[in-house]
């Protein structure tokens, strides 16, 4: 299961979660088909913020975005408590 980093207590600027689809999208869509090397900086950042948003984001289609695309970089880990409110995205 992924740590939260220290970044994750800083909390997000209001409206962030809204604009959490295109971030996502603008970070996944130009290393899709690439080498690790150029997936692993993204794919750390996805968990990070998958981690954050199952705590601080109300929306699961949030984090069902953030995970799904972390599925397309060929991540399969395992984020956030089993028994969680989105234990089951």
């Amino acid at each position: 299961m992924h740590q939260p980093s220290r970044r994750d207590s800083a909390g997000c600027q209001p409206g962030f979660w809204e604009t959490v689809a295109g971030t996502v999208t603008a970070k996944v869509e130009p290393v899709i088909g690439r080498g690790e090397k150029q997936r692993s900086p993204v794919i750390d950042y996805l968990r990070d913020l998958e981690a954050l948003a199952r705590r601080q984001c109300d929306n699961r289609d949030t984090v069902q975005i953030i995970a799904s695309a972390r599925w397309l970089l060929g991540d399969r880990s395992e984020i956030g408590p089993s028994d969680g409110p989105f234990a089951r995205t």
